[in-house]
């Protein structure tokens, strides 16, 4: 058994202080010492039990916009993430606000604390695409519509495709569609376009809001690349721009702890460096004990994640590639039907 272990109990987390009611490391867990100096326990040698309490402990020490707050509920045992957002009506020209709640975002129990973080982080993103989508309007002679909003009915959709999918590639007056489109009620203005290679063309455009409230928008420059020359093409690039550029908000905002996880400002090679450090057999040296107690773990975590009630649709699932039973099958031996 590796000395260290025998001094766990009082070793000073400075790095990854325990959340003590739902982190526990398993017996024998291994410290890693960093080169700040500070000890750890690596993530995948702990085990979780989040209750409510725990999840918005966690949820408190997230940083975001004040318009869109991360909120935890419970219903019948089972803890959920929420996404509350106070926005004025996309449709409206008003500028009063009202309360909207997004999807439902459910939480193991066993989840990683930094999985949960990251499941807030998800959640975020979500919400916002989904005010990005209905901010942007197109104009036609029918009237004034958000054709890339998530409310369309997409099974009516589905069986009629003849009303919406055409093969028209034809190039089109940009400069004239864009008369037609608008972005948080405001202009969009064409700077540049150029042809690139083939058929894509690079554009860059300007957003004229100036009070969105999804403010990185607000004199916004957007370039982006579409497909070809078409109409749709530009449309569907666009919003896809759109969307990017309310991802980036969210990565460079969401702070944990005042951490900025996904921000550019993170050096990628260092994050890489550490997570090998952490796994780093030479680090770690496990004893054999420990070995088996994560091991253990590793069978209770992946073993759980089965979906209760689908055997025979995984049974199909893995006939449909010619596989008669997966390297992993041993973990699935209560949900796979006998092989």
């Amino acid at each position: 058994m590796s000395d260290k272990n025998n001094y766990f109990a009082s070793v000073k987390y400075t790095h990854n202080e325990l959340h003590y009611n739902c982190e526990q490391p398993i017996a024998y867990a291994p410290i890693v010492q960093l080169s700040n100096a500070s000890w750890v326990v690596p993530q995948h040698f702990l085990r979780y039990q989040h209750s409510l309490q725990s999840v918005n402990e966690t949820l408190d020490n997230i940083e975001f916009s004040t318009h869109f707050r991360v909120l935890a509920a419970k219903q019948d045992e089972q803890i959920y993430l929420q996404v509350a957002i106070l926005s004025p009506d996309n449709y409206r020209c008003t500028k009063a606000k009202k309360l909207l709640f997004g999807r439902r975002w459910f939480v193991e129990e066993n989840l990683p604390t930094s999985e949960l973080i990251q499941t807030a982080f998800l959640a975020l993103k979500i919400a916002r695409e989904h005010e990005v989508r209905e901010l942007f309007q197109l104009k036609s002679e029918q009237g004034s519509s958000t054709p890339f909003n998530n409310h369309h009915d997409l099974p009516l959709l589905a069986q009629n495709p003849q009303l919406t999918i055409v093969v028209n590639n034809q190039p089109q007056s940009i400069t004239k569609l864009l008369a037609r489109c608008s972005f948080a009620q405001a202009s969009l203005t064409l700077i540049a376009q150029q042809k690139i290679a083939d058929e894509q063309m690079l554009y860059t455009l300007r957003l004229n809001c100036r009070d969105c409230q999804l403010s990185e928008f607000n004199l916004k420059t957007v370039a982006f690349l579409a497909v070809d020359k078409s109409e749709n093409a530009f449309l569907h690039s666009l919003i896809n721009a759109l969307i990017a550029i309310s991802n980036d908000y969210v990565s460079e905002q969401f702070k944990y702890a005042g951490y900025a996880r996904f921000s550019k400002q993170v050096i990628a090679e260092q994050v890489g460096a550490l997570s090998i450090l952490l796994r780093s057999q030479q680090a770690l040296q496990l004893c054999a004990r420990g070995k088996q107690h994560a091991a253990q773990l590793n069978f209770e975590i992946d073993s759980h994640r089965a979906p209760q009630g689908c055997g025979q649709a995984i049974n199909g699932f893995l006939a449909a590639h010619g596989i008669e039973k997966p390297e992993n099958a041993h973990l699935y031996s209560d949900f796979l039907q006998a092989m």
